[in-house]
């Protein structure tokens, strides 16, 4: 499934198709679904140019911290989060 496709889900009677803006390592992310999987948003992100790998370790800003979001795991995206992808070995 692409995170960027303009596609309207049964039901939605002419609505506009979801647009989430987001961040990603500070490059703007347009994503299509509320609920998405890390490796999800991390597609979205390198098809859209952002600065990072499909291996990177995604995190999402929750607050005045950082939440570590898994590949496999899915959350629920709101317009304006700010994420941040390291490399599994980065320990800065």
């Amino acid at each position: 499934m692409s995170t960027t496709s303009e596609r309207q889900a049964p039901g939605h009677h002419g609505k506009p198709p979801v647009r989430i803006a987001v961040t990603v390592n500070d490059d703007p992310v347009i994503l299509s679904e509320h609920r998405l999987s890390g490796a999800q948003i991390k597609s979205a992100a390198v098809e859209q140019g952002a600065d990072l790998q499909i291996d990177f370790q995604l995190s999402v800003e929750r607050g005045h911290h950082f939440d570590v979001v898994g590949d496999d795991e899915v959350i629920t995206v709101h317009e304006h989060d700010k994420f941040v992808a390291v490399a599994a070995d980065d320990n800065s």
